[in-house]
């Protein structure tokens, strides 16, 4: 049995320019090799998901007070990565890893969730098998990668049934304020 897909996700967003490499690195990779979960997903790095509206709202009120205290830092994804031969990434560096996990995990925890360990990153492509992977990383394995952008905020995002993408922007929450 298959999960639903969350209504609601919390995430990261590299900025704009950065936003649209990532769309083209998607887009090169699906010419290589075909279709391939996320290929048409925004850059993002998840941060929490809620199933329906109810658990948001249950849940948001804290998550902009958390944002109140949370200190925008520079955050640098320098690296290809992947988990196994599903998910082809690009990694932070070791200091906005640590940022970018302790942000989740405290969030999580933040809001009465357990939460063990995160591991943040920017997915390129997700169900890939062995052949594919391959191919990724010999697309890649020269590319020069270096992403830096403040990270200062939380987006808030809604499934969309008609894109069926999270295409619908429902909140900017900024760090700080």
């Amino acid at each position: 049995m298959t999960r639903p897909i969350p209504l609601f996700s919390l995430v990261i967003f590299p900025n704009s320019e950065q936003s649209t490499l990532i769309k083209s690195y998607k887009q090169l990779l699906k010419n290589h090799i075909g279709w391939f979960g996320s290929a048409n997903a925004m850059a993002h790095i998840t941060v929490i998901n809620f199933e329906n509206d109810l658990s948001l709202q249950l849940h948001l009120d804290m998550i902009r007070e958390f944002c109140k205290t949370v200190v925008p830092q520079k955050v640098i994804l320098n690296d290809w990565d992947s988990f196994g031969e599903s998910v082809f990434f690009i990694k932070p560096d070791q200091i906005s890893q640590q940022y970018l996990d302790n942000l989740i995990i405290d969030l999580h925890q933040y809001l009465g969730f357990k939460i063990k360990n995160a591991h943040a990153h920017l997915s390129i492509a997700r169900g890939l098998d062995a052949e594919k992977m391959k191919k990724a990383y010999d697309l890649f394995r020269n590319s020069e990668i270096n992403l830096q952008y403040n990270c200062d905020s939380f987006y808030l995002r809604r499934f969309n049934d008609q894109t069926k993408q999270y295409s619908d922007i429902v909140e900017k929450i900024d760090f700080g304020k």
